[in-house]
């Protein structure tokens, strides 16, 4: 039933964004999807399977150790990702947003600076999925 009522009416569901560390604190990732209801959850780091839109290593050390800025970051970042299979990464996941929640997760705690924000910002901008934003100690109140 919940399946065909979103795709009936075209919704798109959300997505969300978290650090591994929320995960773990709150009862795992299969207790924070069933929260969320019908959700699909993707680890968006290297070796997890998502290395198509992971950043490189080398620019996150780079970044963390201050070498390049943010904003540099940012544009180095938004490069990897729009390849070929970078776009058909992201265009799956939007994609999916009609059956289901999306949740990126990767191991930064401050999404502020992390890649897994601008990741779900670019299929929002890119394929009109909505970024609901972070899943937070504080948004989890309401789980």
């Amino acid at each position: 039933m919940f399946l065909y009522l979103f795709s009936f009416w075209g919704e798109l569901m959300p997505i969300y964004t978290t650090y591994l560390g929320f995960l773990n604190k709150h009862g795992g990732a299969h207790k924070v999807g069933m929260e969320l209801g019908s959700c699909l959850i993707y680890y968006v780091m290297v070796g997890r399977g998502n290395d198509d839109v992971a950043p490189y290593i080398e620019t996150v050390q780079a970044v963390k150790k201050g070498t390049i800025s943010w904003d540099d970051y940012k544009i180095i970042y938004l490069r990897t990702i729009d390849t070929p299979n970078g776009r058909e990464w992201m265009e799956r996941r939007a994609g999916e947003a009609k059956i289901g929640n999306i949740l990126l997760v990767c191991y930064e705690k401050d999404h502020t600076h992390c890649h897994r924000r601008l990741l779900a910002e670019e299929i929002a901008r890119r394929h009109g999925v909505e970024y609901k934003g972070e899943l937070s100690d504080e948004y989890s109140s309401g789980m």
